[in-house]
């Protein structure tokens, strides 16, 4: 393993600084902490924003949605829905800003931005219910707020990432909106491993501490985001047992190389496709957990987003259907075994 040289510096830097991790601190402070590196970090453009409101619907306070609209642009839109990261504990809008920013500049699309409720506060299913709801307000509201109802394109990082397929499932089941391709980013599709129960996957092993993401820090988010261990194998949590996989869009999946949750991205990406989906996996060398929001460090995370965008863009513009290809090194797909 070669991790790229900035983002060697960035954690050498971090290191020297000291201070607590962020399963260490109190919940504000942790959150704070993300916000600051994430907006240091990032892709700084500018765009008008318009906030909503929404109230969730199990009537235990709101979440937000944020309208990130390009400039210049006429006619019905696509929209890419993002999902962001955090373990379920961390990030909002403003953490993610800059990044929402310049993906909507970039694709020429609405990024929308769904603020979900976070743990402590809210813990599991509050995240997963303000995912669907999000999927429902949209659909009302699509071509009121002016979008495509043909390009809508889901996207979900880390912990997002999770979201994404919950709610891409329930757009299926519930014939609410129709999502023309599914983005994940390190996607965390499966708790068994920081809930005390196997399978331990070889990246978990591996990248356990000093980059960036530890599996304490996910053990942590998990008993923050949980009410208890066991709800960590439920569909939602663990992916791998959702009964419908098949109902997903064309899926490409993003996993970095030097990333605990790496080899569960892979793992999922081979269940999507004995599932039936159109699903493709990559695996960029050099790369740690978070590199999406860490452009302005280094300039192959910045290249890698760019890749990830293009392909954004391709579906956007795509009519018809995709058929995807699985992409791993052999060391790596020796490495991922499809769990039980």
């Amino acid at each position: 393993m070669t991790l790229d040289p900035a983002l060697r510096r960035m954690l050498d830097r971090s290191q020297a600084a000291g201070g607590p991790p962020l399963q260490d601190m109190a919940v504000e402070d942790a959150r704070s902490a993300m916000r600051t590196m994430f907006r240091n970090n990032g892709y700084p453009t500018r765009h008008e924003v318009e906030a909503v409101h929404i109230a969730a619907s199990d009537c235990r306070g709101t979440f937000d949605i944020h309208l990130y609209r390009p400039e210049g642009t006429e006619g019905p839109q696509p929209a890419i829905v993002y999902f962001h990261g955090g373990g379920f504990v961390l990030g909002d809008a403003e953490t993610y800003d800059m990044h929402s920013r310049a993906l909507a500049h970039l694709t020429q699309a609405v990024v929308v931005f769904v603020g979900y409720r976070l743990a402590p506060e809210h813990p599991f299913p509050a995240a997963v219910e303000d995912a669907a709801d999000a999927m429902e307000w949209l659909a009302e509201r699509a071509e009121t707020l002016g979008f495509d109802p043909d390009r809508f394109v889901l996207m979900g990082e880390s912990a997002g990432g999770n979201l994404a397929v919950n709610a891409a499932l329930h757009a299926h089941r519930t014939n609410c909106l129709s999502l023309r391709s599914l983005t994940l980013i390190y996607p965390v599709t499966d708790m068994r491993p920081f809930t005390g129960v196997d399978p331990i996957y070889p990246s978990v092993e591996t990248y356990a501490k000093g980059m960036n993401l530890d599996a304490d820090e996910m053990r942590w988010f998990c008993e923050t985001y949980l009410k208890a261990p066991d709800e960590g194998v439920l569909p939602e949590n663990t992916l791998f047992f959702q009964p419908d996989l098949h109902l997903l869009p064309p899926t490409r999946i993003y996993n970095a190389e030097c990333d605990p949750l790496r080899d569960m991205g892979l793992a999922f990406a081979t269940r999507l496709i004995e599932a039936g989906v159109e699903a493709q996996a990559e695996c960029f060398p050099g790369m740690l957990h978070s590199f999406m929001c860490h452009g302005g460090i280094s300039s192959r995370a910045l290249r890698h987003f760019f890749c990830i965008v293009e392909d954004i863009s391709a579906a956007l513009a795509r009519s018809g259907t995709h058929h995807g290809r699985f992409c791993a090194t052999r060391s790596q797909a020796r490495s991922a075994p499809v769990p039980g």
